[in-house]
């Protein structure tokens, strides 16, 4: 199977670090022109001048948040004005309060809901017009299993995911006739930057701290996920090669969810 996704136009959101950044490395290993963003200003000028050496004319991006409506607003007219338009949006801009219906705060929901769903909505809105034009074009939302899967260990993320979901759903509906397609990916466990925080040195060696999460979690690979494993599914989504696939979620998750 041939992906070809060359000279593609993407928009990547929160690609400075963990799976953003590897979902960014892989469009643009694949001939894309891409646009991303992170509340991270400074660290991201870092990563980008180093893609800008290594593909060089590809790459841009800037501070812009998306969990407001000037920030995407601002992310979107700088693909339209860098690179004439958008191909493929991935939504992949995440954060992660953890917590209780008892615990949470209002300011924390509010937070999760912003950069986590309306980020979802007010990029989706301001693509279709954008892509309807060009004949179509790919909306990949980086979702979770906690969307048919609730756990208590993802309390805010768990109800949000599952708006995440129902979002993706009608947009595959609304826009199939024009050629977009929306689709949904379902993280279970991945190993990106984020973990090293949660990681004691005094209770053992790194890895063997993953290996434990992911017994801890039941993940029946007995593992966690790479960015690569995900980035390979989102190139597929994005490319013609899915193109009957709309309106679902493909999970990649080591076997961790257990619907059916």
């Amino acid at each position: 199977m041939q992906i070809d996704l060359s000279n593609k136009v993407v928009v990547v959101t929160g690609g400075r670090q963990g799976l953003g950044n590897a979902l960014v490395t892989n469009f643009l290993q694949e001939g894309c022109q891409v646009v991303t963003c992170s509340r991270d200003a400074d660290g991201l000028a870092k990563v980008i001048a180093d893609w800008q050496e290594r593909f060089p004319g590809q790459i841009a991006g800037d501070g812009y948040d998306v969990s407001t409506a000037e920030g995407v607003e601002q992310l979107i007219s700088a693909a339209v004005d860098k690179f004439g338009g958008v191909d493929v949006l991935v939504n992949n801009a995440a954060t992660t309060a953890s917590g209780t219906v008892t615990s949470l705060t209002d300011e924390q929901w509010q937070g999760e809901f912003d950069i986590k769903l309306m980020s979802m909505v007010r990029t989706s809105r301001a693509v279709a017009p954008i892509m309807k034009q060009r004949g179509g074009g790919s909306i990949i939302n980086i979702n979770a299993i906690f969307a048919r899967q609730p756990d208590l260990a993802f309390y805010a993320s768990s109800v949000i995911r599952a708006g995440s979901l129902n979002l993706t759903s009608l947009l595959a509906k609304e826009f199939a006739t024009d050629g977009i397609r929306a689709n949904a990916v379902g993280l279970g466990l991945c190993s990106t930057e984020v973990w090293e925080g949660y990681h004691d040195p005094a209770q053992g060696d790194y890895e063997s701290f993953l290996k434990s999460s992911a017994e801890y979690y039941g993940v029946p690979m007995k593992r966690l996920g790479t960015p690569q494993e995900i980035a390979n599914v989102v190139l597929f989504l994005a490319s013609d090669a899915a193109s009957y696939v709309t309106g679902t979620q493909v999970d990649v998750d080591g076997g961790m969810a257990t619907y059916s």
